[in-house]
C-alpha cells in the first residue's frame, strides 16, 4: 500500500520541538524582509506573518521599489546587518533587473543569512560545515526523515538544478552519504534514470511533469514543484496517476510546503544562536 509522506502530520512534530526553543527566550526573536510587495509574492508573506505570531517572534518589512537605487539596497543591508536586534534578514527575489541578485543576497552577514544564498554559507554545505541552509531543501530532507526514509547509501535523483533548491538539496543529501544524481532540462534519458532511483526529489516548476513512466513500485517521490493545474489549483510537478504505482509520495499541497516556514523558524533560532556567539567572542 502506497504511504502517503504527510506534510502536516511531520510538521506538528516539528513544530512542537521548535516552540520550546523559543519559549526560552525573554525577548522576541527578529527577522527583516525586504521586498518590493508584489502580489505574487503577497500569500507567502501572509503565511509568514501567521507562523511568527504563533511563535511569538518579530517580523519587520522594509518595501523597496523598481525606482530603489543598487547604493540604497546596500545601504538599507548595512543597517539591518549592523542592527544587534535583528537575527534574521531576508531578501525577497526578484529583484530589478538591473540588478544581480547573488552581489545583493551575499552582502547580508552570513550569521543573518536566514535564506543561506550567501557566497559563504554555501561554501561551508560544500564543505559540510555547519551553516544556514535553503528553507525548501531543508524541508524536503525533513520530511523524508520525519518518516524515518533512509538516505544513507541509498540512490537519490534531484530534478531541477537551482541555486534555490536543487544544488543545495543535492549538498544536503551528499552530506548524509546518499547516492546524488541532479537531473536538468539537458539530461538525456531521464526516464530510464528515474527508475534507477530509490528517491526523486523533484523541482522543476512544470505540472503533471512526472508521469507514471517515470517511477516504479519502489519509488519513492518527493515533490517540492509549486504549480496550478489546468483549472486554477495549487499542484506540484507529479502527475496523480503515479500515487497508486509508488511505495511512497509527497502530496501537493500538504507535503514539503507545510514545513519550509517552519525551516525558516529553524533558522531564524539558528541565526541568534548564532549572533549569541558572535558578541560572546567580540566581547572577549
Amino acid at each position: 500500500m502506497t504511504k502517503i509522506l504527510d506534510g502536516k502530520i511531520a510538521a506538528q512534530a516539528i513544530k512542537e520541538e521548535l516552540k520550546e526553543k523559543y519559549l526560552s527566550f525573554k525577548e522576541k526573536l527578529k527577522l527583516v524582509i525586504i521586498h518590493s510587495n508584489k502580489p505574487d509574492s503577497a500569500s507567502y508573506l501572509n503565511a509568514r506573518k501567521k507562523i511568527f505570531k504563533e511563535f511569538n517572534a518579530e517580523l519587520e518589512e522594509i518595501l523597496i521599489s523598481n525606482e530603489t537605487k543598487k547604493e540604497e539596497l546596500y545601504a538599507i543591508l548595512d543597517n539591518v546587518n549592523q542592527d544587534y536586534s535583528v537575527d534574521g534578514i531576508m531578501l525577497d527575489r526578484p529583484l530589478p533587473s538591473s540588478f544581480h541578485e547573488q552581489d545583493f543576497l551575499s552582502y547580508i552577514s552570513p550569521q543573518k543569512d536566514v535564506d543561506g544564498y550567501t557566497y559563504t554559507n554555501l561554501g561551508k554545505l560544500m564543505s559540510n560545515q555547519p551553516c544556514l541552509n535553503a528553507c525548501t531543501a531543508m524541508a524536503a530532507i525533513s520530511l523524508v526523515e520525519y518518516y524515518n526514509i533512509p538516505l544513507e547509501g541509498k540512490n537519490v535523483l534531484i530534478i531541477g538544478r537551482s541555486v534555490n533548491v536543487g544544488k543545495p538539496l543535492a549538498l544536503l543529501l551528499l552530506n548524509k552519504n546518499a547516492t546524488v544524481t541532479i537531473a536538468h532540462s539537458k539530461t538525456k534519458d531521464l526516464i530510464k534514470i528515474a527508475k534507477k532511483a530509490d528517491i526523486i526529489f523533484t523541482c522543476v516548476g512544470k505540472a503533471n511533469f512526472i508521469t507514471k513512466d517515470f517511477v516504479t513500485k519502489k519509488t519513492i517521490l518527493v515533490d517540492i514543484g509549486i504549480n496550478f493545474d489546468e483549472n486554477h489549483k495549487l499542484c506540484g510537478d507529479v502527475s496523480k496517476e503515479c500515487y497508486p504505482l509508488v511505495q511512497a509520495y509527497s502530496p501537493v499541497p500538504g507535503g514539503v510546503g507545510v514545513l519550509t516556514n517552519l525551516m525558516l523558524m529553524k533558522n531564524l533560532y539558528d541565526a541568534h544562536q548564532n549572533g549569541v556567539i558572535q558578541n560572546e567572542q567580540n566581547s572577549l
